[in-house]
């Protein structure tokens, strides 16, 4: 008895293993991909900044809004700064 509590003890814990491990992967992943879109953003926001609009400010809302919800996120800070709302 004590052999199968064991067993069943030691697949439950390579369960729990494998699940952090995807779940720790796939935070390490999403990070990145927001690491990549902020950067993006940021220099998407400077052009428009440089060539259209002098008076839009670059923060870290903006660029955060625009690094989580890509180009949607773009086209609402353009949005807000048009409208005279925020940024």
């Amino acid at each position: 008895m004590v052999f199968e509590f064991g067993l069943v003890a030691l697949f439950l814990a390579i369960l729990v293993i494998v699940f952090l491990l995807a779940l720790f992967l796939w935070g390490i992943k999403y990070a990145i991909v927001l690491a990549i879109n902020s950067v993006i953003g940021f220099f998407a926001l400077y052009a428009i900044k440089a060539y259209v609009w002098s008076t839009l400010v670059i923060s870290i809302w903006s660029v955060g809004i625009v690094a989580v919800l890509g180009i949607f996120g773009f086209v609402i800070v353009l949005l807000l700064h048009g409208f005279g709302w925020a940024f």
